[in-house]
């Protein structure tokens, strides 16, 4: 770390947003004259708002440009301190047991969800669950666009490829980085919390719900047996897996002077980008087949019913959320199987889902069709083209150097759970349910299965919880930054 300044001052932004998510459950009490709950709100409000002015105070004079090491340790750092200020209050209501509360904080954060927190519990604690996710990813989303690509720009993400961005490691690009997706963030909540609101939940059951499902951070369904709700849900969820860079973009072009050109023009620009047809056509195919295996074993009798389902659960899981209306558990195992598929993939780069983005999927297959041709015609010269544009080698190694170490990590991890007493099936499983933040695999892994382990796997679940939403690469930089320094020093 060569600017702890810089690290501080970034450390001192993450606490100020944990602060400003403590007022959604205050208002809440306070309007209902719960002002014992309000108060231990506040209390707790105080404190993160004291740890955000010592970091800030810390962090005064920083250098304006950010290096990759402190960009690294300010993405791993932040999470320690969110996490226990996030596990206060389920804590102090006495809902949770310590451990727990700190796991469900952290699943909360990275938008996982595992979803310690029970149904009947006060509404201030579920809006402070939802707030937690949502204030998680949008922490992610900022990262994505500001720290991460100083981070993984060495091993293998390139948003720049076809979105048209450029990431500069000064604080002033940054800021305005950070504001746009923060911006189309704030407004893809308020279109959620509309939709929820149209379809007939009241206004807080509406803001949990935008919350659960915009951060992709899944939790209990609210609005059982309506199907609007459902809807709205899926449509929410559906708007998480977009690229955010690419509404940004759309929604600069779009000038009230020229409506109806910029919408056709618009809806050009989604129709031909390679990640929204790989989406569309994976949601589409997916939710057909499902819903035939589900009417056709007689899980569902209701045709209707069954493609409402599938379609809502395709949604669910492609977009890492985990959200169900159904015993899944109780599915066809080739719609389970296939729901399990969905998580790995994930939905568009630039998006608040997990898994490994459904652009390095379209690579990885292009780069399959490529070296078949190249054994037949061993002279070819072939490109690997996205979006129209040539994919440099060098992303072509680094995303192949990414998908090497998910499977690595995927390998270790579930071996050292199995170490538990966990059947090593089901230690894959919930590897993978921590990698992606998904959370939950019906029928495979939930919320019991994790409550059941010992402590010291819980927090490992944790620390997988965190490596998953840091997409691996800080870890390492991290890890590698120390053993150079030891070097140092071991030569000097």
């Amino acid at each position: 770390m060569r600017d702890k300044k810089i690290v501080c001052f970034l450390l001192g932004q993450a606490a100020l947003v944990m602060t400003l998510a403590f007022l959604i459950p205050i208002i809440y009490a306070v309007l209902h004259e719960r002002f014992l709950i309000a108060r231990m709100f506040f209390v707790q409000a105080n404190i993160a708002a004291m740890i955000s002015a010592a970091f800030f105070s810390f962090g005064r004079h920083h250098r304006k440009r950010i290096e990759v090491i402190d960009s690294a340790v300010a993405m791993i750092i932040a999470w320690l301190p969110m996490a226990v200020l996030g596990a206060l209050p389920f804590i102090t209501l006495n809902w949770i047991a310590p451990v727990n509360a700190l796991l469900e904080s952290v699943s909360d954060l990275t938008a996982a969800g595992v979803g310690f927190l029970p149904g009947i519990a006060p509404i201030e604690l579920q809006l402070w669950q939802a707030a937690l996710m949502w204030q998680g990813s949008l922490m992610f989303v900022v990262v994505l666009v500001t720290l991460l690509p100083e981070v993984s720009g060495c091993f293998g993400m390139d948003l720049s490829l076809s979105q048209g961005q450029i990431f500069s490691p000064m604080f002033g690009q940054m800021n305005i980085s950070a504001r746009r997706v923060a911006t189309v963030y704030s407004t893809l909540t308020l279109i959620s919390i509309a939709l929820f609101k149209i379809a007939g939940l009241d206004g807080w059951s509406a803001i949990i719900m935008a919350m659960r499902c915009i951060s992709t951070g899944g939790g209990d369904f609210i609005g059982g047996g309506n199907f609007l709700v459902e809807y709205a849900a899926a449509a929410s969820m559906l708007l998480a897996c977009g690229n955010f860079l690419l509404y940004f973009r759309l929604w600069q072009t779009t000038t009230p002077a020229h409506l109806r050109d910029n919408l056709i023009a618009n809806a050009k620009i989604f129709y031909l980008n390679s990640e929204v047809k790989f989406l569309s056509a994976l949601i589409l195919i997916g939710t057909l087949l499902i819903s035939f295996t589900i009417f056709n074993k007689d899980f569902i009798l209701d045709g209707n019913l069954s493609f409402r389902l599938a379609l809502f659960h395709v949604i669910s899981f492609v977009s890492t959320t985990g959200m169900t209306t159904a015993d899944i558990a109780q599915a066809p195992d080739f719609d389970r199987f296939f729901l399990f598929l969905l998580v790995a993939i994930g939905g568009c780069m630039g998006s608040v889902t997990g898994g490994l983005k459904v652009i390095r999927i379209l690579v990885l297959f292009k780069i399959t069709a490529v070296e078949v041709s190249r054994s037949i015609h061993p002279n070819m010269m072939p490109s690997i083209k996205v979006n129209g544009a040539a994919v440099p080698m060098k992303v072509v190694g680094r995303i192949l150097s990414y998908f090497f170490l998910c499977a690595l990590t995927l390998f270790v991890c579930s071996v050292v759970l199995s170490l538990s007493g966990q059947p090593f099936s089901t230690s894959v499983v919930m590897t993978l349910a921590c990698l992606t933040n998904v959370g939950i695999m019906p029928g495979l892994c939930d919320s019991a299965t994790f409550m059941n382990l010992p402590v010291i796997m819980k927090m490992f679940c944790a620390l997988i919880f965190v490596v998953g939403r840091m997409e691996i690469f800080a870890f390492l930089i991290v890890v590698a930054s120390i053993k150079i320094r030891r070097e140092k020093t071991h030569w000097r």
